[in-house]
């Protein structure tokens, strides 16, 4: 069994999904109803400007243990936050609200109520299919129900969650990567895995095999494991399973500060419903 540590490292965005001879869904999700558009407000997280338009999805995965979920938006003790006195009045004014919350230190519950607030502004048709989904995406929040929540709790050191999206975003087409980066990055733990469209569901992406795990350090790459199709057997860190992300909300400027709201809608009931809120950078 592998360690603790590594459990954690490996848990990032791998969960786990009921075996299927090939990746095809068949579990149908109902995709997010489009909404008028409103001028979005600039927004700064982390001093990095948030895109005036638009936002994305994630992608998630467990039977890589415990551990690479790891890389959340970051820090120290949760602040409590002062409750909306009433819902958000337009896309600028709901996506302010999920922002700040975030940025605040809110908690679970007031972090879900501004998603809520903010999903039905999604001003992206078709998210699963938009090529705005591609790129590199860093992690901000997730909810309690995911691994990497439960994975860096208590860790004290410092890092982050980093997604990869297709050719935008350094890999192949039909592919993407979770990424957990410590020590700035000098020591990485990468898991990419298939990634396509839903042919049944316009807002939701299928991740399944084949399934890469390597160990990058000081950019040289040390191979864990593999597993390649979901007939293949599983090994102690990967498993064979497909997995259904749903994209609630995609904002598709293409610009770093986009955000993008994703949830797990099929999968492993563990994480089943976990949500994770993305910036693009």
């Amino acid at each position: 069994m592998p360690s603790l540590a590594m459990q954690t490292l490996l848990a990032t965005s791998l969960v786990g999904f009921r075996a299927r001879s090939k990746p095809t869904a068949a579990h149908v999700c109902s995709a997010q109803p489009r909404r008028s558009r409103s001028p979005v407000a600039s927004v700064k997280v982390d001093g990095e400007p948030l895109a005036s338009d638009k936002a994305q999805v994630a992608l998630s995965r467990r039977h890589v243990g415990q551990a690479m979920l790891a890389a959340g938006y970051g820090g120290g003790a949760a602040t409590a936050l002062p409750a909306y006195a009433a819902p958000p009045v337009d896309a600028a004014d709901a996506r302010a609200q999920l922002i700040a919350t975030i940025k605040g230190g809110g908690d679970s519950a007031q972090v879900q109520n501004a998603i809520d607030g903010l999903v039905p502004y999604n001003p992206t048709p078709d998210p699963a299919r938009s090529p705005q989904l591609e790129g590199t995406w860093r992690l901000l929040w997730s909810s309690d129900t995911a691994e990497v929540t439960k994975a860096t709790k208590d860790l004290p050191i410092p890092f982050q969650s980093i997604q990869l999206v297709g050719p935008r975003g350094g890999m192949e087409a039909g592919r993407a990567a979770n990424l957990v980066k410590v020590f700035g990055g000098f020591v990485t733990l990468k898991l990419s895995s298939s990634a396509v469209q839903d042919d049944t569901n316009s807002s939701a992406v299928i991740i399944g095999p084949p399934f890469r795990l390597e160990l990058l350090v000081a950019g040289k790459s040390f191979p864990i494991s593999k597993v390649e199709s979901t007939e293949a057997e599983t090994t102690d860190l990967l498993g064979n399973q497909l997995n259904e992300f749903s994209q609630l909300y995609l904002e598709d400027s293409g610009q770093p500060g986009d955000i993008r709201v994703s949830k797990v809608t099929a999968g492993d009931p563990v994480v089943l419903d976990s949500e994770f809120v993305h910036i693009r950078v």
